[in-house]
């Protein structure tokens, strides 16, 4: 994307932590978005272009500002970044008829545009997704393997708030949910939460967001997973390969959904049954458990563990057979009609199943750094479009600093970028 900045050409100048809002500028996708934030202005002094109030915005993201008032604090501080935003020292005459000298917005006018940007964020995620559709093009693994969740993100209102309907100091689009933990000792841990949540669906090798949509908080994780799902793009669609999630996404309509697309799920299976329960699998001497794991039963009543042998595409079974070391070399075909959810195409013990879960934590490193480099874990944001423009912004950024490394030459760690 072109940005023009007040940049002096003939200076020497060492910009520092300052460069990466260039980076990120320069490296994404040309848009019409500016057109579009230029047409919602109406009355007033235009004192800056909206490009200027943009890359602002994108330097408090870049450079970790919790506030608008931190952001315009820096802004009247710091001459560099002005220049690189574009914002010019003027004089401005004022009602009273007194003349005073501006270099940086005012937080009304900052504010005004904020408020314009929430109402365009469609076209954001719009912009990001075009950025999204450039890394599947310089990527060739890119989007292969998949991984889910959801992340809560608490509104700053006070739940209380909700009885104040004039005051705007009110969150009337946040909402409660609970979440549990369980621990070893068997006792259970409820956390209420007030806010929203964020669903997300991300690249698990190179941990960078694929799609994603803020609800309130109490939308079920996996009832927005499957319209996630159904709106994959073409491209999505065509290169994931395994969609990896926790346990909360088990479920046969879920399972069901991503397998119709060719896309194999690796969710863990909530354990439902006793701990050592064992089911017979059909009228055979096969007996199998709730973790995956597969048993003969010879004539004396012991059982002999089976080995996973692969999936068998042409009836749709996973292949099982004895150790090497017993001798015998049949083969037992399950059918996955018996139970989907525990014969899944990978079996759940084999060394594939268990290499490929492990990959779900890229969308946890993923919401980290939504908490951690973005500082979304102290934010002052109450509303549903201010919540989604913060997280759609903070997806930009991550899409242009990956981009900008590609384009480097740089193929490692393009999600890192805070040193």
């Amino acid at each position: 994307m072109k940005i023009i900045t007040q940049l002096n050409l003939f200076e020497d100048q060492e910009f520092g932590d300052l460069e990466k809002i260039l980076m990120v500028l320069d490296a994404l996708p040309e848009t019409d978005l500016f057109k579009q934030l230029e047409a919602k202005r109406k009355y007033g002094r235009r004192d800056y272009s909206v490009q200027s109030y943009f890359i602002a915005y994108i330097a408090k993201l870049i450079l970790q500002l919790e506030t608008d008032q931190q952001l315009l604090r820096q802004l009247r501080m710091n001459s560099q970044l002005r220049q690189i935003c574009g914002f010019e020292t003027h004089s401005v005459r004022l009602n009273s008829g007194v003349t005073k000298m501006v270099n940086a917005p005012s937080k009304s006018a900052y504010s005004r545009f904020v408020k314009d940007l929430e109402e365009v964020c469609p076209d954001i995620d719009e912009w990001i997704q075009t950025g999204i559709a450039e890394l599947y093009e310089l990527l060739p693994d890119f989007g292969q393997v998949l991984a889910l969740d959801g992340k809560i993100i608490d509104s700053y209102a006070v739940p209380n708030g909700r009885k104040k309907k004039k005051d705007r100091r009110a969150d009337l689009e946040a909402d409660f949910t609970q979440k549990e933990t369980h621990h070893k000792t068997g006792k259970v841990k409820v956390t209420s939460y007030y806010g929203y949540r964020v669903h997300l669906v991300v690249d698990a090798t190179y941990e960078l967001p694929i799609l994603w949509k803020i609800t309130p908080a109490s939308k079920g994780e996996p009832t927005i997973a499957k319209e996630l799902i159904k709106n994959f793009s073409e491209t999505t669609s065509q290169r994931a390969q395994y969609l990896t999630a926790d346990r909360g996404y088990s479920g046969l309509p879920l399972q069901n959904l991503l397998e119709d697309a060719e896309i194999i799920p690796i969710i863990e299976n909530p354990h439902k049954w006793k701990e050592d329960e064992m089911r017979q699998y059909l009228d055979t001497d096969l007996m199998y458990n709730q973790s995956g794991e597969v048993f003969w039963i010879d004539e004396k009543g012991q059982s002999i563990r089976l080995i996973y042998k692969g999936y068998d595409k042409s009836c749709d079974s996973l292949r099982y057979g004895f150790h090497p070391s017993q001798g015998d070399e049949r083969i037992f075909r399950l059918k996955r009609s018996v139970e989907p959810i525990i014969f899944n195409k990978v079996g759940r013990e084999s060394k594939k199943f268990q290499k490929l879960y492990k990959q779900r934590t890229a969308v946890e490193r993923v919401n980290g750094r939504l908490d951690r480099d973005f500082r979304l874990e102290n934010h002052t944001i109450r509303g549903l479009k201010k919540m989604s423009l913060a997280v759609s912004m903070c997806f930009l950024v991550m899409i242009g600093f990956a981009l900008s490394k590609l384009k480097l030459g740089q193929g490692e760690h393009l999600a890192s970028w805070v040193v």
